[in-house]
């Protein structure tokens, strides 16, 4: 019997921005002395994946001589703690359920005590009386923690459950692994509190943009997918079916949600991603969390910023995680880490694709 060609596959990479995002996210890990970073970038709509970079990584060319460590993939392979990233969600779940709106305004004092334990704000400063668009521009936990506790443990679980926390996304490539979320009556307050900043609570960075691009999407929560078609030996082509999604916040707390990320970077941490031309075109949220070991949270971080643009008319969403960078506190979030290095592809694929303010 001859010997038959099989099906090939179609993907939904640009090879253009892959180049891109591998080097500025090479470039990104040597600057701030990370052990590694990845970025992930898809297209709203339809969930395809554009680019998938990790750094560093094997040599295709020399397979057999590469570190075996670095053929698992973290960006579906590995759980971290996501940090402020979870802001946009647990915000999110808050204004879909009407506990709060970008203007609602309450006493924040830089800190909250939940079931005992003290949650402080990154800069242990209190802030007075001020709005949730400025807690998601400043990224305040007390007030993540604030949403929460409006919004209440029911609606809250809620939410994560449908924006995608702690579950497979399904994507369509190997070794995707998930933490799934505990029943909710095995939660403490504390730890209700700390998922609502992203801390506390495990995912994949595959889960977490899929998670955030349900606001680029409309409100709408699509899976994520790497084939796009399948040709066949005689040369037809198949096209996969398409995840048409499912609704998950409504127009107004869709568009609520994209305004208050505009200004996370025009007023706020995400401030390093501005573009001159684009002004209010740019949606974001930066986050630093710190990695626990051993049962207990160190000094080491995991950076990141998430966001999509033009925020108005969406053509991507992308994710790019710093992990362990070096230096000092400030030196170290994802304002100035991760931000950058997003920017940077984020201008090149402008170009490459002719977008236009």
């Amino acid at each position: 019997m001859l010997p038959q060609d099989g099906t090939s596959l179609q993907l939904g990479l640009d090879s253009q921005v892959q180049f891109f995002a591998e080097k500025a996210l090479a470039a990104g890990v040597k600057k701030t002395g990370a052990e590694s970073g990845s970025v992930i970038i898809m297209e709203p709509s339809t969930g395809n994946i554009i680019a998938w970079a990790d750094y560093p990584t094997f040599d295709a060319n020399n397979f057999g001589g590469s570190d075996a460590k670095l053929f698992t993939d973290p960006a579906v392979s590995s759980l971290y703690e996501p940090g402020s990233v979870m802001k946009v969600v647990t915000l999110s779940g808050g204004l879909q359920s009407g506990a709060i709106t970008p203007d609602y305004t309450f006493n924040e004092t830089g800190s909250v005590n939940v079931g005992g334990y003290t949650i402080q704000d990154w800069d242990h400063k209190p802030h007075g009386n001020i709005s949730m668009t400025r807690v998601l521009e400043l990224s305040l936990n007390a007030g993540a923690v604030k949403v929460q506790q409006i919004e209440g443990p029911d609606n809250f679980y809620k939410f994560l459950g449908a924006f995608g926390i702690g579950s497979l996304t399904g994507i369509d490539v190997a070794g995707e692994v998930a933490q799934p979320l505990k029943p909710l009556r095995n939660y403490y307050a504390s730890e209700l509190a700390t998922t609502a900043f992203g801390q506390g609570v495990a995912v994949t960075p595959i889960e977490m943009i899929s998670a955030i691009n349900t606001v680029a999407n409309g409100g709408r929560f699509v899976h994520p997918r790497v084939v796009t078609s399948t040709i066949l030996a005689d040369g037809s082509r198949k096209e996969v079916p398409q995840d048409l999604g499912t609704q998950v916040l409504g127009t107004q707390a869709e568009n609520d949600m994209r305004q208050m990320m505009i200004k996370v970077v025009e007023h706020g941490s995400g401030w390093t991603t501005k573009m001159d031309g684009w002004q209010n075109q740019i949606a974001g949220k930066t986050g630093t969390a710190n990695v626990p070991e051993g049962g207990k949270y160190t000094d080491k971080v995991i950076s990141s910023f998430v966001g999509f643009m033009p925020a108005n008319n969406p053509r991507f969403t992308m994710l790019v995680i710093m992990r362990n960078p070096k230096g000092d506190t400030l030196a170290q979030e994802g304002t100035f880490t991760a931000a950058p290095v997003w920017k940077s592809i984020a201008q090149q694929i402008l170009v490459q694709w002719q977008v236009t303010p």
